[in-house]
């Protein structure tokens, strides 16, 4: 039977003696003792969840809270070897940023306040930086020729909560504390005197009224980017807005001006800062035209930025707009309907491979489940970008069923050979509301050619499975086998069983599972030596009706000391508990998975049943060295 009818309570399967014990020359058999992760559930028919060894295994919990998660991996000084995350405060509206740091991005471990906003008083004046709250969507960069961990973010103005402007924190160490540039560059010792007269705070006697002091005493520290002082005669690309055309205009019904709102020249709401330095060391810097008085849609925009990380005005570009694969392209609504972003482009991500860029972004507002991740191309980075269609691979991160919502606002970190997209989800994942706030996740990124034979990113999630946590220490070794299997259906092929990619949605026809004809089945993975393993995980199918139901036995070809032979399982049932609750809805990518005591292991066969019907896995993951 592929699909039970009732619940199956599979209990943690445990038996045969520990292999460490084993004597003799080998040629033998033995039961193999390991942990095999299934749930179970209760009378009333919850699913009662079996906890896991966060050594070797995560699953997206979403038990830390926050939104818009920076992560970044340090690799020198005394915090070398930890990722460290950075992010918006949930609820939203805090003043300056936490810090996080993880040696697995599975568990994290609260460093503290990373950043403060500058406010002290001297001489009867009292120096703040131009904000002290709604801090939103920190992003960390290190710059290795300046030697400081550069944090880019937006906040509001004092006294103006939707005034919003970018702004950078420096340090030395990631976990802060980082201290304001404007302010940091004023008590330099090396920066020179015009830097530091360029820097120097100013008067603000607008914001002192409101805050009750005198005329002369508040003095603020401005931001990164202020858009009034671009230079007169600057000409920009006609996609920008700028002077009167981005003031707030009114007009009678004859279309006529009567009031012209001139007390924020050249202001522009900006968010979702976002720093990347290519291979030739230019820095450039992303960022969100944000919905707000002036503008209906939000847009990304880049800037060119100096060594130093100030901003070259005479550089800009607008590079992506909702609902158009590119800019002045009014057609891909209706060409594309299915492409539909509401009124958001936010939250960009620059990567680099080969001489393509990828610019990601964030569609659809982040309250909705439908808030996803998608990718743009282009051959500079000041673009232009065209956004890749769902089936050209452009659909990145998205809901998929019931068990993840509004997944989102990211950043890439690579570390061990390995690069994981770290996003936020709605902690509430079936009904997708944002009212439980929001969390953090992450999964695996693969990159794959589509038909056309472009190098896409591919995500194996969102994930809400027992999945291999890769480490400094162990890592998926499946890609090192060689694969061979009976019952192969035409067409497909075994290189898929290890290829690194979980199919978790039915978008591209490029991402390919393994597929069997009905039938028994024996998967074989033979590596060229003895390998260290110490854990198996099988991604299901991502068709229900594709899916496998249970394995009839493992074995491992294995050798201990002067012992060889063959250790095997009894029968794993599909956790149908877990990835198929109540017959609601099916989990994507769920996995076969037990992990055991390492052994050294020189192949692993896996045998599937008698089924009645056409049949697929996914991939195959063996966790080793």
């Amino acid at each position: 039977m592929k699909k039970p009818i009732i619940y199956l309570t599979s209990a943690v399967l445990v038996s045969g003696a520990a292999l460490g014990a084993l004597t003799g020359c080998g040629g033998g058999s033995v039961k193999l003792e390991y942990h095999y992760y299934s749930s179970e559930v209760d009378e009333l028919g919850n699913v009662i969840e079996q906890d896991y060894n966060h050594d070797l295994v995560y699953q997206n919990d979403l038990k830390e809270k926050g939104a818009d998660p920076s992560a970044i991996y340090v690799t020198e000084g005394e915090e070398k070897g930890y990722y460290y995350m950075y992010s918006t405060s949930d609820p939203i509206g805090a003043t300056g940023y936490l810090c996080y740091r993880s040696k697995n991005l599975n568990d994290w471990e609260c460093m503290g306040v990373a950043y403060n906003p500058t406010m002290y008083i001297e001489n009867n004046t009292t120096y703040t930086a131009f904000a002290t709250a709604m801090y939103w969507a920190p992003e960390v960069i290190y710059d290795a020729d300046m030697g400081l961990y550069m944090m880019f973010y937006n906040a509001s103005y004092l006294y103006n909560p939707y005034k919003f402007y970018i702004d950078v924190a420096v340090s030395e160490s990631p976990k802060g504390p980082f201290v304001q540039y404007a302010k940091w560059i004023t008590d330099s010792e090396t920066a020179t005197e015009e830097q530091k007269k360029e820097w120097a705070p100013v008067t603000d006697n607008v914001s002192a009224e409101k805050a009750g002091l005198g005329a002369g005493r508040l003095k603020v520290f401005r931001p990164l980017l202020d858009f009034e002082k671009i230079p007169d005669g600057t000409k920009i690309d006609e996609s920008w807005y700028t002077g009167d055309s981005i003031r707030k205009v009114e007009t009678d019904a004859a279309g006529n001006v009567i009031k012209t709102t001139e007390e924020l020249p050249g202001y522009m709401k900006v968010i979702d800062a976002s720093p990347f330095i290519d291979e030739d060391g230019e820095k450039y810097l992303y960022f969100v035209q944000d919905l707000g008085d002036f503008h209906k849609e939000s847009a990304i925009c880049v800037i060119k930025m100096n060594d130093d990380w100030t901003p070259d005005y005479t550089q800009m570009r607008k590079l992506t707009v909702a609902n158009q694969l590119e800019i002045g392209d009014n057609k891909s609504v209706t060409s594309y309907p299915n492409y539909l972003e509401g009124n958001t482009n936010e939250a960009p991500f620059m990567v680099r491979r080969g001489d393509k860029y990828y610019l990601m972004l964030s569609v659809n507002s982040y309250t909705q489940t439908s808030y996803s991740v998608r990718v743009a191309v282009g051959d500079s980075p000041m673009g232009p970008f065209k956004k890749l269609t769902r089936e050209e691979g452009g659909w990145l991160l998205y809901r998929e069923g019931e068990w993840m919502s509004g997944t989102g606002h990211h950043s890439f970190v690579s570390a061990n050979g390995a690069t994981f997209i770290v996003y936020h989800a709605h902690i509430d994942r079936k009904l997708g509301s944002i009212q439980g706030g929001r969390a953090f996740a992450f999964d695996e990124i693969q990159w794959i050619a589509n038909e056309s034979g472009l190098e896409v990113p591919h995500c194996n999630g969102p994930s809400y499975s027992h999945m291999p946590l890769i480490s400094a220490e162990w890592k998926n070794i499946a890609k090192d086998a060689v694969v061979s299997s009976t019952n192969v259906a035409a067409g497909s092929d075994v290189k898929y069983l290890n290829d690194g990619i979980i199919k978790i949605h039915d978008d591209t026809t490029f991402v390919k599972e393994f597929e069997m004809d009905e039938g028994a089945a024996v998967i074989t993975l033979e590596f060229a030596d003895y390998r260290e393993v110490t854990a198996l995980f099988i991604a299901n199918s991502y068709s229900y009706d594709l899916s496998v139901g249970r394995i009839s036995k493992i074995e491992f070809e294995f050798k201990d000391g002067n012992y060889t032979g063959t250790a095997y399982t009894g029968d794993l049932r599909f956790d149908w508990n877990k990835y198929y609750p109540g017959e609601e809805y099916y989990v994507t990518g769920g996995t076969f998975a037990l992990e055991f005591k390492p052994m050294l292991v020189k192949s692993i066969k896996i045998t599937l049943p008698k089924i009645s019907e056409a049949h697929a896995l996914s991939e195959i993951m063996v966790l080793g060295k």
